[in-house]
């Protein structure tokens, strides 16, 4: 039985991947902190295919061991993983000396130390059968070193930057490795009204998470190694490479974080 593991799929673009990949007839596991949620995604891919095996794992991932615990969760039932997603992560945009230490913890935790460990203890796995898939999801931030999105935008980067030399480690054993670097997702993360939504949707600036799960899980089985969806993202990244240190500095006077410093 070939199992697609997915953190952070209990909503979102998380919960996209585990219904889109059950769909491709892969059995699921869920890793999610929320066991109301992991329960009704569980059940709705379960109703809609009764002969696959839909389990999850209620566990907070920005827990120094959670890394640990999924594999051996995953050893003693005997779950072959053969798609491993690091999806889970959380995003906040603060000044870096205004953010708790524990909330820099959690997300160091969730967008570095955990997937990096996962990778590691699954990829030995996939090696040693000659086939398996990682995808990690990164961001179209990750090459963007703003203000306010120091923490996340380089977490993400790091998550890039890792799975494209972990790609070139695996390649010749048979494993794939992407990096997802989406711009902005249709959920509720940016509290957007229903109008603007459907107008980013329209003008291709928001992705609805069903079509980025399938296209990314497209680009991972084809071997890419880092996937940025959307023409609109393609160009705009374009501008932000070369955007000067000067103009992002005078940008950032405008964001009411740094007028609150004041």
């Amino acid at each position: 039985m070939k199992y697609a593991l997915i953190t952070g799929g209990s909503s979102g673009l998380g919960a996209a991947f585990a219904e889109h990949l059950s769909n491709q007839g892969y059995h699921i596991l869920i890793v999610s902190y929320d066991e109301k949620a992991n329960q009704c995604v569980a059940q709705k891919i379960s109703k809609k295919h009764s002969a696959l095996s839909v389990d999850f794992l209620t566990l907070d991932l920005s827990l120094e061991n959670a890394a640990e615990q999924v594999y051996m969760h995953c050893s003693e039932k005997q779950l072959e993983v053969e798609i491993l997603i690091n999806n889970a992560g959380m995003f906040f945009f603060e000044l870096l000396d205004k953010i708790p230490l524990e909330k820099i913890q959690a997300m160091l935790q969730l967008h570095i130390h955990t997937p990096t460990k996962l990778c590691a203890l699954f990829a030995k796995d996939m090696k040693e059968r000659g086939k398996g898939y990682i995808l990690n999801t990164s961001s179209f931030t990750a090459w963007m070193s703003y203000p306010a999105l120091n923490l996340y935008a380089n977490s993400k980067l790091y998550l890039k930057n890792f799975s494209r030399s972990l790609a070139l480690e695996l390649n010749s054993f048979g494993v794939k490795v992407m990096a997802l670097c989406p711009g902005a997702i249709d959920t509720t993360l940016y509290r957007l009204s229903e109008k603007q939504r459907k107008l980013g949707r329209k003008w291709g600036v928001i992705i609805a998470p069903e079509l980025l799960a399938k296209r990314a899980v497209k680009a991972l089985f084809k071997g890419k190694v880092c996937y940025v969806p959307g023409f609109i993202n393609k160009l705009v990244l374009l501008f932000v490479k070369i955007t000067p240190f000067w103009v992002i500095n005078l940008v950032k006077m405008k964001l009411d974080v740094f007028k609150e410093r004041k």
